[in-house]
């Protein structure tokens, strides 16, 4: 026996499309809409304040600008940076194809020097990355040699122009390069095999290291001028007050009074 008030709206078909909807959620939609704009075009309201920032951003400089001005203005420009950056190098990297392509060059396999200098370096740093990745499930002999690579180009480049962080990173760089070089090198010749890492170093250093300077440099700049002694001046003077008498008629040929001061120096 059902006591309470039952739902006999039929349940939708699985093919049947919903119904749309009513004019009255549809006028109430609207007229929510309409109220919201006008509540934005309010003194205090959204859209009111970012037309007055856009109509104030002509006579503003930078740093009166509104905050999402600005955001704007930095995303387009990095935005358009980036396009050009990607235009430059598409256009350099063709110029750059044609070149190498018209200039014949002599081919160079420095794995395979027939002269032996850059064999005996890489091939003990080689090995001594390849014992250590050894130990590490997660990191390849490889990986560790390209890294290796890696870090000594960013060190050379980053030098050359000049970075304190590059030419650290080059000075560190190559002094474990020479200490791997050593440990890894035959007892026999590992002496000359550090020397002539120590020797390709240093003459890579000439660039990364260009314009770098131990000598002290001296700024000279002139002291101020000292200030004055101060110098306290006593002028104690002695003033008289006298009371001045009731002015006389202009018939009168009597001089006025005068005030005496006399200075104590």
């Amino acid at each position: 026996m059902q006591t309470g008030p039952t739902n006999h709206s039929p349940l939708p078909h699985p093919g049947q499309t919903p119904k749309p909807p009513s004019k009255n959620s549809m006028r109430a939609r609207l007229n929510a809409a309409s109220a919201w704009w006008n509540r934005a075009w309010e003194n205090d309201g959204v859209l009111h304040g970012v037309w007055e920032d856009i109509c104030r951003a002509p006579k503003a400089d930078w740093h009166g600008l509104a905050h999402w001005i600005k955001a704007l203005v930095l995303v387009v420009a990095a935005v358009v940076l980036v396009m050009l950056l990607g235009a430059a190098a598409g256009v350099l990297g063709a110029l750059t194809d044609t070149v190498t392509n018209a200039v014949p060059r002599p081919h160079m396999d420095l794995e395979h020097d027939t002269s032996g200098i850059w064999p005996t370096l890489t091939t003990p740093i080689r090995a001594f990355l390849d014992a250590q990745a050894a130990h590490l499930p997660a990191l390849s002999g490889a990986t560790a040699y390209t890294l290796w690579q890696t870090t000594g180009l960013i060190g050379l480049i980053g030098g050359f122009l000049r970075i304190s962080g590059a030419r650290i990173l080059w000075t560190l760089w190559g002094l474990s390069s020479i200490w791997v070089v050593w440990s890894a090198s035959p007892s026999s010749g590992r002496l000359l095999a550090a020397a002539l890492a120590a020797v390709v170093w240093a003459l890579a250093s000439i660039l990364a290291l260009r314009g770098l300077t131990f000598r002290p440099v001296i700024h000279n700049h002139q002291a101020a001028p000292a200030a004055p002694a101060f110098s306290p001046e006593f002028r104690p003077e002695l003033h008289l007050h006298a009371t001045l008498p009731a002015p006389t008629p202009p018939d009168d040929d009597t001089p006025p009074p005068t005030v005496i001061r006399f200075p104590n120096r």
